[in-house]
């Protein structure tokens, strides 16, 4: 699989007060497959086997243990990091990141805040932005990414997203939102966690540039792909390209950050 070539190793945290909002999609379809050989460091009460871990370095972590994760970020210095912190633990990270983020060293490169256009949601990342912002986080390095957006409705979403972040905070301040990127409601994502895979887990089809299935080439040889893989393999070759260009939509907001 090809991967994007970065001039340096991006720390990317994905956290949200709300729930439900994709945080984990994130983590695992837009930028493990795309960041090269990332350290996975999970913060919360995940259940191991809702996602595909083949290949995976990851780390499970309490909410307790802020300070062991904000470690790792120093000791794989040489590696990209996507930290991806459940909600039930989001106040307890926030709490301890306060106490050890510095206006000089934030120990992450950008926080992505996933948003619906649900009210609840927009204020809780809205909370989880004013939260970071007050612990040093500056708005640069703060990201809405819109989510979980119903075909048909997109321009009305990114618009209450928007509006939302113009309506609070004072024009020049507030997370920054991507440029007409979102993340679509899909079922498929429900579906790929069902049968164990994720977007990393694709193999090139032979003879065939452009198209990736998520069965191996020996099963490919052996005529027996497993029947989850068959009815999700003709999905891929719309969702991979949709989420590589999410991601460097959302790579553009690091300026260190380099697209081969």
């Amino acid at each position: 699989m090809e991967h994007a070539q970065n001039a340096f190793h991006p720390k990317i945290c994905i956290l949200s007060a709300a729930g439900g909002c994709g945080k984990t999609t994130l983590a695992v379809n837009l930028f493990r497959p795309f960041l090269e050989n990332p350290l996975m460091l999970f913060m919360g009460p995940f259940p191991e086997k809702m996602f595909s871990l083949k290949g995976m370095e990851a780390h499970f972590m309490r909410g307790s243990e802020v300070n062991d994760l904000l470690v790792q970020t120093v000791v794989y210095a040489d590696r990209p990091i996507i930290a991806d912190i459940r909600m039930n633990v989001v106040e307890a990270f926030l709490d301890g990141v306060k106490a050890c983020f510095t206006p000089k060293d934030v120990f992450f490169d950008l926080f992505v805040i996933p948003v619906t256009a649900d009210p609840y949601s927009l204020h809780r990342g809205m909370w989880t932005a004013d939260y970071l912002h007050d612990a040093h986080v500056p708005w640069e390095k703060i990201l809405f990414l819109p989510v979980r957006v119903n075909e048909g409705a997109e321009k009305d979403a990114l618009c209450a997203v928007q509006q939302a972040v113009r309506d609070h905070y004072p024009e020049g301040t507030g997370p920054r939102i991507p440029e007409g990127e979102f993340i679509e409601e899909n079922p498929v994502f429900d579906d790929m966690y069902g049968a164990g895979v994720c977007l990393t887990d694709l193999s090139e089809v032979p003879d065939a540039p452009g198209r990736w299935s998520l069965c191996c080439q020996s099963e490919r040889e052996a005529g027996k792909p497993s029947p989850a893989f068959i009815r999700l393999e003709e999905e891929m070759d719309y969702l991979r390209p949709r989420m590589k260009r999410v991601f460097n939509e959302v790579m553009t907001h690091l300026p260190d950050f380099t697209q081969a």
